[in-house]
């Protein structure tokens, strides 16, 4: 059933009201904030249907109404896409960026750090990886006899990987520097299935040397979980309803087991686009008490992460989302810059 324009705006008052204080609110309390004078009788016969159509609970007829996750749901599609953060906010974040270092883990930290300030909540950001491991740079640095150290940076992530080598046969730094000169010129910016189809035209030490970045490439592209930041846990436990008990616990978990960074990775949304996941929509237990809200950041040549909050359902949704869109916007333009 299709709520009318007074029940969306008594379900309103209700989700906003219970967002600043986690009491039942009142017909009394609903009239009140009414944009038309209505009575109290009115407020609580649409209350009895939105109570009806699983929007609300009610402890008893007279009683406050207590939104469901059905109600924040229709809460945040209400706030449109238009939502855009404070001016003060926007300063924060410029301020912020001005004294990061140009280091893309500082910037992360510094981003999560901010993020938990500015919502109250627990923050999350991973690491830019690219979709696809690709070949940036190779160096072969020779160490004493038959022993060679392979140094490899993987574009996108900027992982550097190492290794000690056994060479087939002595070889001085020269040569082995006009190798990876070689190397990089015919295979910079590849991706690991383009490498090994390249490689069949070389033989000998190159073709050991292309393996071994190859097998650092797929690693790279099998990680499940990139490296990530979370900040706010503190946050967390300032909410009543999150402190004590099985909600607190969960956290904990959350946190042990990463179960964050697995369901955020395992539904990304299109760059720009800000996802909102609340309570029970959730595919994973442990996230059913909470609401996340997330987007990507980065560049597709630079690679791309993840930047989100998380805090109770009864979340700031409009600050949430705005603020985590316009901060991924800024981290996308940094990563673009550098």
């Amino acid at each position: 059933m299709a709520l009318t324009e007074r029940q969306h705006q008594v379900l309103r008052i209700i989700v906003g009201e219970y967002i600043h204080s986690p009491v039942p609110v009142s017909s009394e309390g609903v009239a009140h904030k009414m944009p038309a004078p209505v009575s109290s009788a009115t407020i609580r016969n649409e209350m009895a249907v939105l109570e009806e159509e699983g929007y609300v609970a009610r402890r008893h007829t007279s009683g406050g109404g207590v939104p469901s996750d059905k109600a924040y749901r229709a809460y945040v599609e209400s706030l449109g896409d238009a939502l855009e953060p404070s001016r003060r906010v926007k300063e924060q974040v410029r301020r912020n960026f001005q004294t990061a270092s140009l280091d893309v883990e500082a910037r992360n930290r510094s981003a999560v750090r901010l993020l938990a300030e500015l919502e109250r909540a627990m923050a999350v950001a991973t690491m830019p990886t690219s979709e696809e491991a690709r070949w940036k740079h190779l160096d072969l640095v020779h160490l004493q006899g038959l022993l060679a150290l392979l140094i490899m940076v993987i574009e996108g992530s900027g992982h550097l990987k190492q290794q000690h080598v056994l060479l087939r046969e002595p070889m001085s730094q020269d040569q082995l520097t006009q190798l990876s000169n070689k190397l990089n010129a015919k295979m910079a910016g590849l991706g690991t299935d383009q490498v090994l189809a390249r490689s069949g035209g070389f033989a000998g030490v190159e073709q050991d040397f292309i393996s071994l970045a190859a097998s650092f490439m797929r690693e790279e592209e099998q990680q499940s979980i990139p490296d990530y930041f979370v900040d706010g846990l503190r946050h967390m436990f300032a909410y009543p309803e999150l402190a004590e008990g099985t909600q607190a616990r969960a956290i904990a978990e959350i946190l042990e087991y990463q179960g964050l960074v697995k369901a955020l990775l395992g539904n990304v949304p299109e760059q720009g686009v800000v996802r909102v996941t609340i309570g029970a929509e959730h595919k994973e237990d442990l996230l059913r008490p909470f609401t996340v809200v997330f987007t990507r950041y980065g560049t597709p040549s630079g690679g791309r992460g993840v930047v989100g909050v998380m805090g109770p359902t009864r979340f700031e949704y409009a600050s949430a989302i705005s603020n985590v869109r316009y901060l991924a916007s800024v981290m996308g333009n940094m990563a673009a810059a550098v």
